[in-house]
């Protein structure tokens, strides 16, 4: 059994388009806006699956298990990823540098000319992390079995989304 937790809405789901809007559940079990989301763009091989370190994953649904070791501090592991490993919701680093992650960034394209101190890329993902550690901690107490992501290019299907 599994348990809603966050929603990724892509822009696009091929292309070069790199950003999405991530959603996170609320202590009532609504959707809220939380944050964009920066990730790699898709590039597949031949039979249309993901090349690793250079695209995105696939749309779909997966549980996510935390993780608290090496220098990223807590963050979230997808699970059931098929043929790619370690993809995570972790911080952003100031450069933006991923091999296939996503990342919760408190802005998107269009902000990012605006941004005059890359610093604050990380400062506020790490902030974001620390969002997303808290509602997922409160959450878990009520909650049977793993927390889940869905990835999609649609909104969540459930009315009360703060936009």
């Amino acid at each position: 059994m599994s348990w809603s937790f966050l929603w990724l809405n892509r822009g696009s789901f091929k292309g070069d388009y790199r950003w999405g809007t991530l959603y996170i559940r609320t202590r009532l079990g609504k959707w809220e806006r939380l944050c964009y989301s920066y990730e790699l763009p898709w590039k597949a091989n031949s039979t249309d699956k993901s090349l690793n370190k250079i695209s995105r994953i696939r749309i779909g649904e997966y549980s996510l298990k935390p993780r608290h070791d090496g220098d990223k501090g807590w963050r979230l592991e997808l699970e059931g990823t098929g043929h790619r490993m370690h993809i995570q919701i972790h911080r952003a680093h100031k450069s933006l540098y991923i091999e296939g992650c996503i990342l919760p960034v408190h802005f998107d394209d269009r902000g990012l000319a605006q941004i005059s101190e890359k610093m604050q890329i990380q400062q506020k993902s790490v902030m974001l992390m620390a969002k997303i550690k808290q509602r997922y901690s409160f959450l878990k107490k009520s909650n049977v079995g793993k927390a889940k992501i869905v990835i999609s290019a649609n909104l969540p299907a459930q009315a009360g989304i703060a936009a």
